[in-house]
């Protein structure tokens, strides 16, 4: 029998969430996000409305936005290249085209950026699989995809071997930036009658982790990633308590989903227009 089953990745979610609980949890980017009642982050609140006279501070407002998005753009694409080894504060503000200096009115090192990186990478990857999938009539098929894409793409991160010793930072990426599309799509789960209301709560409060528990796995005995996938898949379906006989079905499913196409990001190619803050 194989050692690599449901208990497994979940003694080894265990262990992480205990760890996360005893520790504070490193900012992955800036600005605080809402969360609903599952401690899931659905979204941004929203900027107050500028008094009269205050529209010109938000010209530079937006400059340092998009010096900040530089910055996390020009990281990604050092780690595309050369791996973590090649993030350096010079490599990536020589990248993005802006002063030394100015990294640090952003990041407070070369984690930081490359946390906010990560982050960024996983928001863009769950935004596209939503739109790929925006036609699909089973919406539990949809889930099942996305966290099966999720993982292999995770497995093939560059920078997954840093994510693990660091969980937490990684928690709270899948967090932040997976967290509310597999929010929607649970909830479309429920409006199709796939699985009852309370699905969203009891689901999606340990998803993050028993995917870093079922990567550290990975880590450890790479060939049993297909493996891994399907009892991840299947240990999340069982929280969600689908039927067992269409858990059986949609895992029957897991060779129809899309490869991992691994790109750039979209603002990579070229630098800031200036060296401003």
């Amino acid at each position: 029998m194989s050692k690599i089953d449901d208990t497994s990745v979940i003694d080894v979610m265990s262990i992480l969430r205990r760890s996360s609980e005893s520790s504070s949890l490193p900012a992955v980017s800036g600005g605080a996000s809402p969360r609903n009642r599952v401690g899931i982050t659905v979204g941004s609140a929203a900027a107050p409305t500028p008094r009269p006279g205050e529209g010109d501070f938000d010209r530079p407002s937006r400059r340092s936005r998009k010096t900040r998005a530089a910055l996390i753009d020009a990281a990604r694409a050092l780690l595309e290249d050369e791996g973590v080894a090649g993030l350096t504060v010079r490599a990536v503000t020589d990248r993005a085209d802006v002063a030394h200096g100015t990294f640090y009115h952003h990041f407070a090192s070369t984690e930081a950026v490359l946390a906010a990186g990560i982050e960024e990478s996983m928001r863009e990857f769950s935004a596209e699989m939503e739109v790929g999938f925006a036609q699909a009539d089973d919406k539990s098929w949809v889930l099942v995809a996305s966290l099966a894409r999720t993982f292999r793409m995770l497995c093939a991160h560059p920078a997954l071997p840093w994510m693990l010793e660091r969980p937490q930072v990684l928690a709270q990426a899948l967090r932040r930036a997976c967290g509310p599309f597999a929010v929607r799509d649970v909830q479309a789960m429920i409006a199709a009658g796939d699985v009852a209301p309370s699905a969203l709560e009891n689901g999606m409060s340990f998803l993050e982790w028993a995917l870093v528990g079922a990567l550290v796995e990975v880590a450890q005995s790479p060939k049993q990633a297909p493996e891994l996938e399907r009892r991840l898949v299947a240990l999340a379906l069982r929280v969600l308590a689908l039927p067992e006989r269409r858990i059986t079905s949609l895992l029957g499913r897991l060779g129809e989903v899309p490869a991992i196409r691994r790109t750039r990001p979209a603002h990579a190619q070229g630098g800031s227009n200036g060296r401003g803050a």
